[in-house]
């Protein structure tokens, strides 16, 4: 069966493409196409290349909705991308809150025509704790603990990280899914064929600039910061964070990694306006950069923690939180026990665990296996396809 997997971010794509390497694999997907809702998302995931050569390998394209401003001829080019709901079988995988008019219409009439399936993705690659926490990092500050319901209609199935119970108590959300079949894909982000490719294929992505020591920095967004939140702006802990991390520009470098949402332009003034110095910039894939970083370093919550500490590496976030949020985590990070070094706004800590983690030559950080194993699981290749069997 031929796939459309309709995205609106990077980050839905991180989750997805993993997973279609083992339906690939399987055999219940072939000549997969991977569609951006969005021109400019098009175009960063385009700057990713090992996602892009990723999509290459299992024979699938890349390309996108509403590329042209005059809607006429943006909604001639939707059809033309859509073409393949007119004449084939297509398994359609969506990404939540994915809206396209055309995507509706097209799968409705492919599933009556071609006995097509569309399945939802509600993933969050994330274990019980740490998505609860996320849930109530926004309500706690937002002041609504009231249960939302959210209506996912239309599917033949619903593709979710956790079961239904477990999401809507850790979420306080409600998911009504009609008579689509829950399928629980668990953890997708290490999925066997998707790290085989990365372990096969990834030394010849990291740029030629890069020399160790170097310090992975994730980047996020600068100057907003979540409504009603009491703390300084994600613009002043960036460069607090790197006010101290420039001292130790001469004996490490450090490599950025914009996210979607990063305005990469503002993050260079930034670094120009302080003198910092001895960087790059890659848009490589997080887990080869990780790889061989000696330590990643936050100011802001990011799933790369998570991805550091399972790989190994150190981890640490400069942080600081909404008082109340704040209040009701202890003193934690928002990620929990996958943060290393836990910083809320204190320079000198910071100063001091950077002047550890660099100049140490051995880091020592302790991983329990099998609670690594029970908090991230990860399914086997029969296991995806005895789950896919049962509607396909």
């Amino acid at each position: 069966m031929d796939c459309i997997v309709i995205l609106k971010s990077i980050a839905y794509l991180d989750d997805i493409l993993p997973l279609v390497f083992e339906l690939k694999k399987i055999g219940i997907v072939s000549n997969p196409v991977f569609v951006a809702t969005k021109k400019k998302q098009y175009e960063f995931i385009r700057e990713n290349v090992v996602l892009c050569d990723g999509i290459s390998h299992i024979g699938g394209r890349l390309t996108t909705l509403n590329a042209y401003a005059n809607r006429y001829i943006r909604n001639l080019h939707n059809i033309f991308v859509l073409r393949k709901y007119f004449y084939k079988q297509v398994l359609t995988i969506e990404v939540h809150f994915t809206r396209s008019f055309w995507v509706s219409v097209l799968s409705v009439l492919n599933r009556k025509i071609w006995k097509g399936k569309r399945m939802g993705t509600w993933f969050h690659n994330k274990p019980h704790s740490m998505l609860h926490n996320e849930a109530m990092y926004v309500r706690t500050i937002r002041g609504n603990f009231e249960i939302m319901e959210v209506l996912a209609r239309g599917y033949d199935a619903i593709l979710m990280s956790h079961t239904k119970d477990q999401y809507e108590k850790l979420t306080l959300v409600r998911l009504i899914t009609a008579d689509a079949k829950v399928i629980q894909i668990q953890y997708t982000r290490r999925l066997n064929e998707w790290i085989n490719y990365l372990e096969s294929n990834g030394d010849k992505y990291l740029p030629k600039e890069l020399r160790r020591p170097y310090v992975f920095f994730p980047l996020s967004v600068i100057g907003e910061h979540v409504e009603g939140e009491n703390c300084i702006s994600s613009t002043d802990k960036l460069k607090e964070t790197l006010l101290v991390l420039k001292e130790f520009n001469n004996d490490i470098l450090t490599v950025f990694k914009p996210h979607h949402k990063t305005d990469l332009e503002g993050v260079k003034e930034i670094i120009r306006s302080i003198g910092f110095r001895n960087y790059i910039v890659s848009y490589a894939h997080p887990l080869l950069l990780i790889k061989h970083a000696k330590f990643t370093l936050t100011y802001h919550s990011t799933s790369m923690l998570v991805e550091a500490y399972l790989s190994g590496c150190p981890t640490v976030e400069y942080a600081h939180y909404d008082s109340r949020y704040f209040a009701y985590t202890g003193g934690c990070s928002r990620y929990y026990e996958y943060v290393d070094y836990f910083i809320h706004r204190d320079k000198v800590e910071l100063r001091d665990v950077l002047r550890k983690l660099i100049y140490e030559e051995v880091i020592h950080v302790k991983r329990d296996i099998v609670k690594l194993k029970k908090d991230f699981p990860i399914l086997s290749n029969q296991e995806i396809n005895d789950k896919f069997s049962e509607i396909m």
